[in-house]
């Protein structure tokens, strides 16, 4: 399996060869990285409600002070 994909590559990529990639491969010029190409794969509503309930449960167990530091940061970056 490659492990990157050239510059040329990505050029004469259909949108059904990405798709198909496993997961997200670098992009390539020369030996520099420039970028990575990220398929997105259609996930099913089982797997969606699973990581949005594991999500919770992680929001559940921070503590006061964590949910502090969050707010502060996300404030800082303009979020609300």
């Amino acid at each position: 399996m490659k492990s990157a994909i050239s510059m040329r590559e990505l050029q004469k990529m259909s949108a059904g060869a990405i798709q198909a990639l496993p997961h997200a491969m670098p992009i390539k010029n020369g030996t520099a990285t420039v970028g990575i190409l990220l398929p997105v794969h259609r996930v099913s509503p089982e797997e969606m409600r699973k990581v949005l309930a594991d999500i919770d449960a992680a929001a559940a167990r921070r503590t006061p002070e964590e949910n502090a530091v969050i707010d502060r940061l996300l404030a800082e970056r303009g979020a609300e």
